[in-house]
């Protein structure tokens, strides 16, 4: 069969002993699987997948300061290709729904028993065997694309101005760039970190950040409707980007900005 692909597991549950035991429910490198990163809250967890670029999340819904379909969202933006697998408890059904619209790979109850985990990891492994082949032939296409056209600067020009007229939409991301463009996301993230030095995520962060910036500056708005006014709907994550940014969080950088 040649050589197998080893793909990168990341397990984000709020409770420890949760995630321990899912690690030890299965050998994860007989089904061609690797924990590669474990956490136990949205932010961390962020920041943790960017670094080690899963290719399967598990994680549950429930979570303090970011829930799981919020960390599944920001994370999809960064990295669409992504699988997620959302853990829940039995009365959480009712977010299924937002879960498929996320287009979120399984959806797997707790207590996670071994032989499902088995099953559903047998199964992912299978889909993503399937994308990597064909990711490989549309990479050899875009290699030629890449060194034979003078469109690659156009392109990221058009994802510029787009990513400017539609980055109030908390939706946007690689997924709409590329359907607007016509290219695979894969392409698209290659040139345009080429062209431009920074990510999809970071380019939009940075010019999210710069209009929030300017309206705490210039308006009296709160800073939670600053937040929706950028294209970020949950508050907390506004604040968490902000102090990054700026090493201070918004409503401090307003009353240094009123003394």
């Amino acid at each position: 069969m040649g050589e197998e692909c080893m793909y990168n597991v990341m397990l984000v549950d709020d409770e420890e002993e949760v995630r321990v035991a899912i690690e030890k429910k299965i050998n994860w490198e007989d089904i061609g699987f690797k924990v590669v990163g474990s956490a136990g809250n949205g932010f961390d967890a962020l920041d943790m997948a960017l670094e080690c670029r899963p290719d399967v999340v598990m994680t549950d819904i429930n979570m303090p300061f970011m829930n799981g379909l919020e960390f599944s969202k920001q994370l999809k933006a960064e990295l669409p290709a992504t699988k997620f697998v959302i853990l829940s408890g039995y009365d959480e059904f009712e977010y299924a729904k937002e879960a498929i619209e996320l287009s979120v790979e399984e959806y797997i109850l707790k207590p996670v028993n071994s032989d499902e985990l088995y099953q559903l990891f047998s199964r992912l492994k299978e889909r993503l065997d399937n994308e990597v082949d064909i990711r490989h032939k549309l990479e050899q296409l875009e290699k030629y694309f890449m060194e034979n056209t003078s469109n690659a600067g156009d392109i990221v020009d058009k994802a510029k101005a787009y990513i400017l007229e539609h980055y109030k939409e908390s939706d946007l991301s690689v997924d709409k760039i590329c359907s607007y463009l016509n290219v695979t996301p894969n392409y698209f993230s290659t040139l345009f970190r080429k062209k431009t030095g920074l990510t999809f995520v970071t380019y939009l962060t940075n010019l999210r950040m710069e209009k929030a910036k300017w309206l705490l500056d210039n308006t009296d708005e709160k800073a939670y409707i600053i937040a929706g006014m950028i294209g970020i709907e949950e508050p907390n994550y506004f604040s968490y980007v902000f102090k990054k940014a700026y090493g201070i969080s918004p409503s401090k950088y307003r009353q240094q900005r009123g003394n």
